[in-house]
Order: structure tokens, then sequence, then C-alpha cells
């Protein structure tokens, strides 16, 4: 499988259920640790298994492809039995959220990779325009996930989704994720938890960074995930 990405992100971020035969592959900053928070619960249910934290994938009760053979791994993603399903985000309030948690506190693994890209050291303050210029500027496969084309980081042109829901829409879309892959479970709030490690607020903080001429670069960068997941420019 040739994919737009580095391996490890395909390895960390899709997840596989066996079990209740789903797949659901992960974007970063597109509510994947509450979906995760979900499934996790469900997975586990009469069990003993407890999970501290959604974002260990060493701990979780769903398979990497790295755990199982290509065979089976090419298998799975052709049968129609398996319900495979991804959550994304306008890319606006993605790109921003992403910047305010991963990028300004200066502590995290995507931050470290952008100032490398930038060629600056650890501990420069980055800009919300050098950010944006900077990430418009690398290829799918430099993106972090956590900013990279959602079209490519969920690999649509490969992939044959059941379902995409979206981060504005979560407890409905959801809902429907739910009701195919655990139809015997009872339905949970969707809207009691948001495991996001930071809430920033995006939505709300867009005009004080958002420029015409920043939105400009991200509507022709980001032009797939406007026009395939259906968000306004």
């Amino acid at each position: 499988m040739n994919i737009d990405k580095p391996v490890h992100d395909l390895y960390s971020h899709m997840y596989i259920s066996l079990k209740n035969r789903y797949i659901f592959h992960s974007v970063g900053k597109a509510a994947n640790s509450t979906v995760k928070y979900f499934l996790y619960a469900e997975e586990s249910r009469n069990t003993r298994f407890k999970y501290d934290s959604v974002h260990d994938r060493r701990a979780s009760p769903l398979i990497s492809p790295f755990q199982i053979s290509e065979d089976l791994l090419s298998e799975i993603l052709d049968n129609n039995n398996y319900f495979k399903f991804t959550f994304v985000r306008n890319p606006y309030s993605r790109l921003l959220s992403c910047y305010l948690d991963r990028i300004v506190p200066k502590k995290s693994t995507p931050y470290r990779e952008l100032v490398k890209f930038l060629d600056r050291s650890v501990g420069y303050d980055v800009s919300f325009p050098e950010f944006v210029e900077a990430i418009c500027a690398q290829t799918n496969f430099e993106q972090n996930n956590h900013w990279r084309l959602q079209y490519a980081d969920a690999m649509c042109d490969l992939f044959d989704y059941s379902y995409i829901g979206k981060q504005e829409t979560f407890r409905k879309d959801m809902e429907v994720v739910w009701r195919v892959i655990y139809p015997k479970a009872k339905l949970p709030n969707f809207s009691e938890k948001n495991l996001s490690p930071s809430k920033t607020d995006s939505v709300n903080k867009a005009s004080q960074y958002w420029t015409p001429y920043l939105k400009e670069l991200v509507a022709i960068r980001y032009e797939k995930d406007f026009i395939e997941f259906g968000y306004d420019i």
C-alpha cells in the first residue's frame, strides 16, 4: 500500500476491532481522543481492564495494522462487512487549535518538528503567520499528522469509508456510528465528554488570528479538505 505519510502514522492512527468488525482512523485535532474514549470503554466492557489514557497507543484494546499480516489487513480493508469511519474538522479551526495546543506551549513533538523545518532552535516563538506559511509549504508526507491535509492523512484516495463524521456535529454523527458498530449497546451521552488534552476555544478566537492572506493560503493548500468534506472556504 502506497500512502502519502510515514508508515508509523498509519500504525499509530488506525484502530481495528476484529470482534465488532470496524476500522477507525483518527485524524489529529478532529475529536479523535473523544472517539477513542467511547470505543475503549465499550470494547473493554465486562472486563477489569481500565485505560488511564487514550493517548497511549500501546495500551489500546484496538489492533494496529502492524499487529496483523499484510494479507489479513488487505482482506479487512477490502471487506464491505467492516464499517470504516473517521472524523474530520473545519481546516481553519483545526489548524488554529493545533497552533494554540501544540505550538504555543513549545513542549510537543509537533513543535520540535516545526522549528526544525524552520531551521530554528527549540525555544523559538513561532508566530501564527509563520506556522501557517510553513505548514502550507510542506508536502503531505512532511506535515505532522496534527496539521496534515485530512484527505491525505485519512488516505481517502485509497480507503473507501463507510462514514465520515465531523467534529462540528459530533454527537449526531457519533450516534450514527455507534448504532452500526455496537447495535446492542446502550447509546452513551456523547455530549458529556471532551477528551482533548487541551481545550483551545479556537472557534471563538478565530478573528484574533486569521487574516485574509492566511485564510487564502489555507484555502489553496487545504482545498481538498474544503471540497471533499463540505466546508465553506
